[in-house]
């Protein structure tokens, strides 16, 4: 009996030190975690993260190779959407109308068809009504950054997803920044809508390798991949003053395009060659066919209309 006695109050220490443990462990794990930093306006198209090809946060420097950062500056992104393309996508076509065009300039405001709504949605047996055909400029929503992003209580998600049918926020999943470029970039039977086929010397490469996520801009000079072309050893032909008002894909494009100055404009650069109602336009339009060898009798012939050079000396 005596020694049954003095084991009580020892297993009520240890029941005691047991129930402590258990109480104070999750106040612990919770102190742990650390505290998260969401900054995003997304009505004027900020992000709180670029995005790289694997949908993980990236830098905001875009293709040249900067210093990267693990935050970038949602400003700075803001910034950068504003001055690109996708800040100013109001369009109208010859027949007044752009609720089609909405599809891609606009996916905010497009209203699909029952063809196009999910098949999950199908089950109610709802009809959609068609579309006004003109969306009102001020009523137009360009492309920010839920088309491109998923937006949770109002923060951007660095992961990049296709916005596919805005009124019922339905994402598809992509795999690269190249599958969610082509939702949109992809060829349709219009006018001035020609495909971006990316073959040649750059087939294996991702878009955002030489557009910046946020301002698509392009630069070969600053992409960071050609320093040993722009910064020769010897001399190469071609890459000189004579030739400093012609673009890269005036020389390196591989698809054959007609190469001319755009109107307006003092760059060589690969044409766009269109005619709509008997009228032939060439308007600019970059080649993403990229050829390493470039043929120099494809402006140097003989008879030229711009009075270039001919033969061409090798330097």
């Amino acid at each position: 009996m005596k020694s049954n006695f003095n084991r009580r109050p020892f297993l009520r220490y240890l029941f005691i030190i047991s129930l402590s443990f258990l109480i104070i462990l999750p106040f612990t794990a919770c102190q742990s975690q650390p505290d998260r930093q969401d900054t995003t306006d997304t009505s004027s198209g900020t992000s709180d993260a670029g995005t790289s090809d694997s949908g993980t946060a990236s830098s905001t420097s875009g293709p040249t190779g900067g210093e990267t950062s693990s935050e970038p500056d949602p400003a700075l992104i803001e910034s950068s959407w504003k001055s690109s393309l996708h800040a100013d996508t109001y369009v109208v076509n010859d027949a007044g109308e752009n609720s089609t065009c909405a599809r891609c300039h606009a996916p905010v405001n497009w209203i699909p068809t029952m063809d196009d709504i999910p098949e999950a949605c199908l089950t109610c047996k709802f009809e959609v009504d068609p579309p006004p055909p003109l969306i009102p400029q001020d009523e137009w929503v360009d492309i920010p950054c839920m088309v491109c992003h998923q937006v949770k209580r109002d923060n951007v998600q660095p992961e990049i997803a296709w916005l596919e049918i805005a009124p019922i926020e339905e994402y598809a999943q992509v795999s690269s920044s190249t599958e969610l470029c082509l939702k949109c970039h992809a060829g349709i039977d219009l006018p001035n809508h020609e495909a971006i086929q990316i073959i040649g010397s750059h087939a294996q490469d991702d878009c955002t390798l030489c557009h910046d996520a946020h301002d698509t801009t392009a630069s070969c000079a600053s992409s960071g991949c050609h320093d040993d072309v722009l910064e020769p050893v010897e001399p190469l032909a071609g890459h000189d003053e004579t030739h400093g008002n012609v673009s890269c894909m005036a020389c390196h494009d591989g698809s054959g395009m007609q190469v001319g100055v755009p109107d307006g404009e003092e760059i060589w650069s690969t044409l766009l060659v269109t005619e709509i109602e008997g009228e032939t336009t060439a308007s600019k339009f970059t080649s993403h066919n990229i050829a390493l060898e470039a043929s120099c009798d494809r402006c140097h012939y003989a008879d030229n209309p711009w009075e270039l050079l001919f033969p061409v000396e090798s330097p």
